[in-house]
């Protein structure tokens, strides 16, 4: 008779116990895109309606959930721009970009903050590049970088 590892009436083989047990926890690692798609919709929902530090806690969430989501990324660094962190949204746009590097929503913002930052180079260099992306409604902002 097998000994029994957990309190069962009746003894569990190990083979059993390890395709219960190992399941669980690797489902407990990597991404959960449930999880951090729901705090990504709460994110920007909360962020529409001006409540930028409620926000940023739902996209920290979404991050922690999925840190491959570039959308988190870039609504995260949308609302620290609200919140005048200006270095923060800088590197989340930049993940956003790493993430998706044809994220033309992404570059636009990150050239509206360089814009913002007086480094009309780079603002110039990253307006183009979301124009070439295809982002419409470009040209106000590009048409002094030609």
């Amino acid at each position: 008779m097998m000994k029994n590892f957990v309190n069962c009436p009746f003894p569990l083989p190990a083979f059993w116990l390890a395709a219960i047990i190992l399941p669980m926890i690797f489902s407990a690692c990597g991404p959960n895109i449930e999880k951090s798609q729901s705090h990504l919709l709460k994110g920007i929902d909360l962020t529409f309606q001006a409540q930028h530090s409620e926000a940023l806690v739902e996209f920290n969430q979404a991050i922690k959930f999925n840190d491959h989501s570039f959308e988190a990324y870039y609504y995260r660094a949308a609302c620290k721009r609200n919140l005048k962190d200006n270095d923060g949204a800088m590197a989340d746009y930049k993940k956003a970009i790493e993430l998706k590097p044809d994220y033309a929503e992404a570059h636009f913002g990150l050239g509206q903050l360089y814009d913002y930052l007086q480094d009309r180079q780079m603002a110039c260099f990253h307006y183009l590049k979301a124009e070439s992306l295809g982002l419409p409604n470009v040209g106000d902002y590009t048409r002094w970088c030609k």
